[in-house]
């Protein structure tokens, strides 16, 4: 039986499969032959492969060879060493003279994967068949195949590196013998390359110094290290791959035998030295933790000497630090203006490198000037070269805050430190999303569970404190001005940006169960401080940056106004504050509260007082104690804001909380449901989301619960207050019938968190204001509406003007200005100018320029006024639309709180004459899901139906009611519809009605048989009726239905 040469040929496979197999194959056959002829052309043919320009083949061969010399060099009866099969590799790669480039490449290759064949047999280290020279001889042969060429050392290097970590943890360890290692890798001239550098890496400290030490060399690492810090410039050279050491005068062969030790070619993959550098730096970290940990705890023996600890404390101080290291090596040499394309690519795959591997405590040095430079500058355009691998290290920054947060404090005061190179519109200047990524972190993270209470309070705690930080640098580092009031200063969206970010961390904390009440207790009294008070002390903030402190003291109000703090409302908390800071000699008011506010102030607070002592006595009455408590606040805060309507709005919720818990005898009988329902509706009539939720925690925990009467708080007055709004014009003749003599009622355009999606927002435009704005004040948009009116204007008179003078000849300024003072002098030198001179013509063609000037200034004017009546249209009913949405919203609650109530009958007639008037169809399929989703599921009681209808006579008269709204519903449906949603809705209805009646009385069903029938008569004899057949089909499947039960 001989070995089959067909496996030979598959080792070239390209498959990785095959390959395994058929080197399996090949020593199985040959183990089981057991010829020398086969062992002898195995050996042969395996080594001979080797020098294949095939990289495929080079591994298959590769893999047989190894397997191959393990087997006969530790085989008795076979003579093979390890000194014969060197000589044997080294015979059949030699490169001669003849031999082309491509063919020296893969012989020079060819002989690097046969060293390597023998580290992987691992022979060399076994004792029985190798010796300490044999390893040397073999450091010898790897350490010259790598000087050969430059383009082979890093390859050749790397399989040295890994023989000397499995040498170290050998028998055969000796540092005599390391020794000698060094001293190849010295003789060749490879100590200062970027491969003999990652050689003294691979050996440990303190062992590197020791051997190093003893190596003859003209010139070595200072102090045996090259992580010294005394080597941080020869490193830099080094890892630049540039002549590292001035060796003084040498022939023009030995300058020639240097040069060729540097690299002539540059490969996108980094050097392997950056992982053993890597590897250091973790190390050092490591040694750092543990020696701060012995130190500092109680259990050190107090007898040990002091001599060793002081050797240890000098070589920790010759130690090169990452920051030292990562300056120079780095941010100096990659990072640098002059650096090319290749090196900053190196350096950001670096850059990536260190910052997934490195800890937390080290992530700060690596956020150097020139590389946050290049990396805004990179990622700034997709057109530059280096855009995708800085994108990449983007998009790595987020993706490690995610895995990581111990690393997202770091980050994100890198990128925010000015002094570094980062600054607060990185996100701008990159095109990204990595500082709202990193503030929002809390928000990617998949399972909450898996982060710890301690890590999410720590997280938070620490991004707070970053960004008030970054706001007070802003604050003290803007221009000084002596004007008092001043509306606009130059670091104003620096410190509108911080306050948009401390919303958007707290935003991204919701799903966290954490006690986040002291983060909460920072942020508020923060943005109370900037929104209510000016101090002496420091620099004053614009009326701009007040006005955006109250907008984001109500965005934070509106995010927690439905949790509690300690049983009380955070607007509560809000005032106290707020009354603290009133308090303090170094603080007063922005708005000053004098006279009549100052006593309406007063009054509320005293309120307050006696509402949280009243929720401490009587718990039965604590959720409607709790809605006044957040009345009273909330309002007042809106006073000391400055809008005077609310001075309006507390005299009538005091006059409400009077009336419902210490009313007198003597006191005329208030409304309050009717007071406090139209408190609700001009809290939802404004685009803000913090009224629309208080208006909503109001309506559910008071006017929907039943009273001490057992009774509803709603009445159909309260109800009558939401159906008119419903039946209200979309447009402007509706929005006049709404808010008509209510001025703050006129040009809301409060921006609404809830129904706009946050997004990014162009930092550099310090004049363009964030998507994420709540509760602008309406007063400041009109103003805005005005001045654009009035630029308007001024242009158009402007460019007018400077047509005129043209036409008429008269001299202007360069910015369109007459020159008044010249005109008396003009034409004075022009010895043949005359107005005189000017004939019927000329004089007929200026009127007619003159004409067509007027008619163009006439022209724009028109259109700009046609341009904002379109506009008004618009917003009146973009105003009204929303109202309606709102009334929906709430007439949900009411269904959610009391879906057994009669009163939810009483919403059909509303809500179907809404879907048949509305213009938008977003509103009409909302009013529509409301009937069939909670409006259909009444199932009215008799203890209800006794509160609406005690008497006999009255049943009869709600029930007859009942049977109208069955009519009113089909004669709806067969007049007009427009659209197919209405007659759908009207079928349901009449169905939802006719189940009522029949709970309420079961006597009742002729009657509503009958109804039925005069439709259908209806329906049958008028040819323009527009009843759908469906409506006749749904009563019957009902009836049936019911029948069926009845059977």
């Amino acid at each position: 039986m001989s070995v089959l040469k067909d496996h030979y040929y598959k080792l070239g496979s390209e498959v990785a499969g095959e390959r395994i197999e058929a080197a399996s194959a090949l020593l199985s056959e040959l183990v089981k032959v057991d010829k020398t002829d086969d062992y002898d052309y195995a050996l042969q043919r395996l080594i001979t492969g080797l020098t294949t320009s095939r990289q495929s083949a080079r591994f298959g061969f590769s893999m047989a060879l190894t397997e191959l010399i393990r087997e006969l060099i530790l085989k008795d009866s076979y003579e093979l060493t390890v000194q014969s099969y060197l000589d044997k590799l080294v015979k059949a790669t030699q490169v001669t003279s003849a031999m082309k480039g491509k063919e020296t490449r893969s012989v020079l290759f060819g002989r690097l994967f046969g060293l390597q064949a023998l580290v992987n047999s691992e022979i060399l280290l076994n004792s029985e068949v190798s010796n300490q020279e044999l390893l040397v001889l073999f450091v010898q042969q790897i350490v010259q195949l790598s000087a050969t060429k430059s383009w082979l050392r890093e390859t050749a290097m790397f399989t040295l590196c890994q023989f000397l970590t499995l040498f170290m943890k050998s028998s055969f360890f000796d540092e005599s013998t390391l020794v000698l290692f060094l001293q190849s890798v010295s003789d060749e001239g490879l100590t200062f390359t970027v491969e003999g550098l990652a050689v003294h890496l691979t050996i440990p400290q303190p062992l590197r110094s020791r051997v190093s030490s003893q190596v003859t060399a003209t010139n070595n690492w200072k102090n045996f290290d090259p992580m010294s810090k005394g080597n941080v410039p020869t490193l830099a050279k080094v890892l630049k791959d540039v002549d590292a050491v001035n060796d003084g005068e040498k022939s023009e062969e030995d300058k020639k035998s240097k040069n060729s030790k540097q690299k002539s070619t540059w490969s996108p993959k980094i050097p392997f030295v950056w992982e053993l550098i890597l590897k250091y730096f973790q190390e050092d970290n490591d040694d750092d933790i543990d020696a701060e940990i012995q130190v500092t705890s109680k259990k050190r023996k107090k007898s040990a000497s002091s001599t060793p600890k002081k050797k240890a404390k000098a070589d920790k101080s010759e130690r090169l630090l990452l920051k030292e290291f990562w300056k120079v090596v780095v941010d100096e040499t990659m990072f640098s203006d002059k650096s090319s394309v290749e090196r900053k690519f190196w350096g950001f795959d670096i850059f990536n490198l260190f910052i997934e591997k490195l800890p937390a405590s080290l992530v700060l040095d690596l956020f150097t000037p020139n590389l946050m430079r290049c990396l805004i500058n990179q990622s700034a355009k997709s057109d530059r070269l280096l855009n995708k691998v800085s994108t990449k290290s983007l998009n790595l920054i987020i993706q490690i805050s995610q895995r990581d947060l111990s690393k997202v404090p770091p980050m994100l005061t890198s990128i925010l430190n000015e002094d570094n190179g980062g600054c607060w519109n990185f996100d701008s200047l990159t095109k990204s999303k990595v500082t709202d990524s990193l503030i929002s972190v809390l928000s990617y993270v998949d399972n909450v569970s898996d982060v710890s209470d301690s890590d999410v309070d720590r997280t938070i705690t620490t991004i707070e404190d970053i960004l008030i930080t970054e706001f007070n640098k802003a604050l003290e580092g803007q221009k000084e001005t002596t004007e008092e009031i001043v509306h606009k200063k130059s670091n104003d969206n620096i410190l509108k940006w911080v306050m948009d970010k401390l919303l958007l961390l707290l935003r991204s904390t919701k799903r966290f169960k954490t006690n986040k009440t002291k983060m909460l207790d920072d942020i508020f009294k923060f943005l109370i401080r900037y929104s209510f008070f000016k101090s002496d002390k420091g620099q004053q903030v614009s009326t701009n940056v007040v006005k955006l402190a109250q907008d984001r003291l109500n965005s934070y109000l509106s995010e927690v106004i439905s949790q509690k703090r300690k049983d009380h409302s955070w607007s509560l908390y809000c005032v106290k504050q707020i009354e603290k800071f009133e308090k303090k000699d170094d603080y007063e008011l922005v708005l000053e509260l004098d006279g009549d506010l100052a006593a309406i102030k007063d009054e509320t607070l005293q309120m307050l007082d006696t509402i949280k002592d009243m929720m401490k006595r009587d718990e039965s009455s604590i959720d409607q104690q709790y809605c006044f408590e957040l009345l009273f606040s909330m309002v007042l805060i809106q006073l000391y804001m400055g809008e005077s309507e609310t001075v309006g709005v507390l005299e009538e919720i005091k006059t409400c909380y009077t009336d419902s818990f210490s009313k007198s005898d003597e006191e005329e009988e208030v409304e309050t449901s009717v007071i406090l329902t139209e408190i609700i509706l001009s809290f939802i009539s404004r685009k803000s989301s913090l009224l629309k939720k208080l208006s909503t925690i109001v309506w559910e925990s008071f006017l929907c619960a039943k009273g001490t009467d057992s009774h509803i708080n709603l009445n159909d007055k309260c109800f009558k207050l939401l159906f008119d709004i419903l039946k209200t014009k979309e447009n402007e003749e509706g929005q006049k019938a709404l808010f008509e003599g209510e001025e703050e009622y006129g040009v809301d355009e409060e921006s609404d968190e809830e129904e706009v999606e946050e997004e990014e927002t162009d930092e550099t435009n310090k004049n363009t204001p964030s998507v994420m704005d709540s509760d602008n004040d309406s007063d400041a948009d009109g103003e805005i509406d005005s001045d654009d009116e009035m630029d308007v204007l001024t242009n158009v008179d402007k460019e007018t003007s400077i047509k005129l003078a043209k036409a008429l000849g008269i001299p202007t300024e360069y910015n369109g200005e007459v020159k008044f003072d010249e005109i008396d002098d003009f034409g004075e030198d022009d010895d043949d100018f005359e107005s005189d001179s000017m004939d019927d013509e000329q004089m007929m063609a200026m009127d007619d320029e003159l004409s067509r000037i007027f008619k163009e200034r006439h022209d724009i004017l028109t259109a700009n006024n046609a341009n904002k009546k379109k506009a008004e249209m618009v917003q009146a009913k973009e105003q009204i639309l929303l109202f309606k949405n709102r009334v929906l919203d709430l007439l949900e609650s009411f269904s959610k709180t009391q879906p057994n109530s009669l009163y939810n009958i009483q919403f059909i007639r509303p809500i179907i004459t809404l879907i048949n008037t509305t213009t938008d169809k977003n509103l009409g399929t909302k009013a529509h899901k409301l009937l069939k989703t909670r409006i259909s599921k009444v199932k009215a009681s008799s203890e209800d139906f006794e509160g609406f209808a005690p008497t006999q006579e009255e049943k009869k008269a709600y029930v007859a009611g009942l049977l109208e709204i069955v009519e009113w519903l089909q004669q709806q449906a067969g007049t007009y519809s427009s659209n197919q949603a209405h007659s759908l809705a009207c079928s349901q209805s009449c169905i939802i009605v006719s189940k009522t009646i029949v709970l309420l009385d079961s006597t009742a069903l002729p009657s509503i048989i009958s109804v039925y029938s005069g439709a259908l008569t209806k329906w049958a004899t008028e040819p323009k009726n527009r009843i759908q057949a469906s409506m006749f089909f749904d009563f019957i499947n009902w009836l049936n239905a019911k029948r069926s039960l009845n059977a």
